[in-house]
């Protein structure tokens, strides 16, 4: 039984797969699992793949036909043997101690999920909610703003999980959806796992020049508004749509929705307005009529998609606001980046 089985998802990520492999196989922790899923891609990763495997019998291949990053995750599953799960994209890599270091820290806490420190290439959004974690080791009791932390960081690869604890609670990815790191975060949550922290950068995130947001397809968009219909039955079958996790799922719902159509392009607002307001049903209404911890911009956004006009100035102001200011981020970061 090895200590960590190393799950990657490869698809058309020629460029950066050898570095990917490279930083998992010379791991210090030498006793893992490595299992790389191809899901169909249509570049060399295949053959990337299996001369790796000749040379490691560390390594196993699954060669599959295209089904999706989610399915690919959970094809992986059958296979696991390690007392640790670890995720790892294609395109990214990890340090040399991550696993070593991962494994001292849950072995040492009885951890489910072991948090580490991710490097984006630049300070993001997300890794200032990643560095909010340690406020939270410890804690007896987590409040709603405890659990807002660790939805504001879902991503499956910046944490470390006990196999157990994953395959106990069925934790796996919806196949066919996206944001699937969201819906996997919701439903470890509701089981109260006891989380860990390695306070140190362990993974190098790659970041393509080209998001989905920038060009989505309307699958995407339904995918993703569709994700949160999922959530909403997870809890309400564990009995868990009530109360504080009632509050938190359509305070997070709400909040998650509007963000991403102030990124989308004009050409895509129209389509995902539809698809939010046919979401928006009796709970998410009272909630919006409530006093809460809820974001004035985003109950602003929701009043101009029921009709009024002087919130659909106002939001309308945000909107343009907020592309003014992710406009300056990349060029600043350009110009940054021609300086260096």
């Amino acid at each position: 039984m090895p200590k960590v089985s190393v799950i990657i998802p490869v698809y058309n990520a020629e460029k950066y797969l050898h570095a990917c492999l490279d930083s998992v196989v010379n791991q210090t922790l030498t006793d893992i699992q490595i299992i790389c899923v191809d899901d169909g891609s249509p570049d060399r990763c295949p053959q990337i793949l299996d001369e790796y495997a000749a040379k490691d019998q560390r390594i196993t291949i699954i060669h599959q036909q295209n089904v999706g990053i989610a399915g690919a995750r959970n094809a992986a599953y059958p296979f696991i043997k390690g007392e640790y799960t670890l995720f790892v994209d294609d395109d990214d890599t990890i340090e040399p101690n991550l696993c070593e270091k991962a494994v001292t820290v849950a072995d040492a806490e009885q951890a489910d999920t072991t948090y580490f420190f991710i490097d984006r290439g630049q300070k993001g959004h997300q890794d200032k909610w990643s560095y909010k974690i340690p406020e939270l080791i410890g804690k007896h009791a987590l409040t709603e703003n405890d659990y807002l932390i660790l939805l504001r960081v879902p991503m499956v690869w910046a944490k470390l999980w006990r196999t157990r604890f994953l395959l106990d609670n069925n934790i796996c990815c919806p196949v066919g959806q996206y944001v699937e790191d969201v819906f996997m975060q919701w439903k470890t949550l509701i089981h109260c796992p006891k989380i860990a922290l390695l306070p140190e950068v362990m993974y190098h995130y790659r970041k393509y020049p080209l998001s989905t947001l920038n060009e989505p397809s309307k699958k995407y968009l339904m995918g993703f508004v569709a994700t949160y219909d999922l959530i909403k039955d997870v809890l309400q079958k564990s009995g868990n749509y009530h109360g504080e996790w009632k509050q938190l799922f359509l305070r997070r719902k709400l909040w998650h929705l509007r963000a991403v159509y102030s990124h989308l392009p004009i050409s895509r607002q129209k389509e995902y307005l539809h698809m939010v307001k046919d979401r928006i049903g009796s709970d998410e209404q009272e909630y919006l009529s409530q006093k809460n911890k809820l974001n004035r911009q985003v109950k602003v956004f929701y009043f101009a998609l029921q009709g009024s006009r002087f919130a659909a100035v106002e939001n309308a102001v945000y909107i343009t606001l907020r592309k003014i200011e992710i406009t300056f981020r990349k060029f600043r970061d350009q110009w940054k980046q021609r300086g260096s």
